[in-house]
């Protein structure tokens, strides 16, 4: 039996309306473009940003860190050196980078505290204009002497400053620095003052204070346990909270009478703000994960330096306490770069 002509004509009109459909209405909706990123993240090599000279303390840990991370991603991190005004020039490039996860920073107390608080020329705020990833690890900051100074402890450096003020010389291994405010905590807290000495890195501060042209300074523990070990510098306090495996007969500035005087060198691992939420907790998982590696775990406390695993929350939460806490020390001790 033949169809009637209404009935061919319905099925035409159904055809010619197919026909004529836009195409997004015949298949299926296509997943968003950065889904689809997200979802293949990474998909090429990742480059991570060390905003110091090769050598340093953050330059170690972030190749470690890399070397451990590229295993987990499955993807090469490329390190880039990129030293330049106390490592705020490539931290400001990172931030101002696009957020895909791509481009990646090592952070510590100068480039994510206290460079923003002691320069002006420093045009990012750690606390907004960064994704933090996850903290990495941290050393503490070590009080030395020149072995020509005639002091043993930290109550004699107190008692020499107190009875010839501004004759101590502090070497400074940078204004601003973690050196340099870890000397302003202990000049606030003892009531004295000192005659501080800037200098371009620990070596050179270290080298003066070893040949007696500077009195003493502070250093992270990772720059100065072989010179203490060795004889070549006197340690006489470890501004952390507790001793020092490679040092056990140096006190804590809490045993040495200065409770205040508490400071740690550290690193973090930082992006662009604004980076997808998977991104940031597949980082943050490997970060956590290489951590707790043996391996890395020997080689940080080598190092005098420990591992601090945590949440990005826990991160973007320890960097405004840290920009806080400096804050107020720079006011007090009016600390600027000139």
């Amino acid at each position: 039996m033949r169809p009637s002509l209404s009935n061919r004509r319905s099925a035409m009109a159904r055809l010619l309306a197919a026909a004529l459909a836009p195409a997004s209405m015949l298949a299926p909706a296509p997943a968003p473009a950065q889904s689809q990123a997200q979802a293949a993240w990474p998909v090429r090599p990742i480059t991570l940003v060390i905003p110091f000279p090769p050598g340093g303390q953050t330059d170690v840990v972030g190749r470690l860190v890399g070397e451990r991370m590229s295993q987990r991603l499955g993807q090469p991190v490329v390190v880039e050196n990129r030293p330049g005004v106390n490592g705020s020039l490539a931290s400001e490039a990172v931030a101002r980078a696009r957020a895909d996860g791509y481009t990646l920073v090592i952070g510590g107390p100068g480039t994510h505290a206290i460079n923003q608080l002691v320069n002006s020329n420093v045009k990012y705020d750690a606390r907004r204009d960064f994704t933090h990833i996850a903290m990495l690890g941290r050393v503490p900051m070590l009080l030395l002497a020149s072995p020509r100074l005639k002091v043993a402890s930290v109550a004699d450096v107190v008692a020499l400053a107190q009875a010839s003020p501004g004759t101590v010389n502090v070497a400074l291994t940078g204004i601003g620095s973690s050196s340099h405010v870890t000397t302003e905590l202990l000049r606030q807290a003892a009531g004295v003052s000192f005659n501080n000495v800037p200098y371009k890195g620990d070596v050179p501060a270290m080298t003066d204070v070893m040949g007696g042209q500077a009195d003493l300074l502070f250093v992270p523990a990772t720059s100065a346990v072989g010179f203490a070990q060795a004889g070549k510098l006197r340690a006489l306090a470890v501004a952390g909270d507790r001793r020092l495996a490679a040092l056990p007969d140096v006190p804590t500035m809490a045993e040495a009478g200065q409770p205040q005087v508490v400071n740690y060198s550290w690193t973090s691992l930082a992006g662009p703000p604004g980076m997808p939420a998977d991104v940031v907790e597949r980082l943050n998982q490997a970060c956590q994960s290489l951590l707790a590696e043996p391996e890395v775990v020997a080689r940080l406390a080598a190092m005098s330096n420990e591992p601090t695993p945590g949440t990005p929350a826990q991160a973007a939460s320890f960097i405004a306490a840290e920009v806080a806490r400096w804050s107020e020390v720079v006011r007090k001790g009016n600390i600027q770069v000139q």
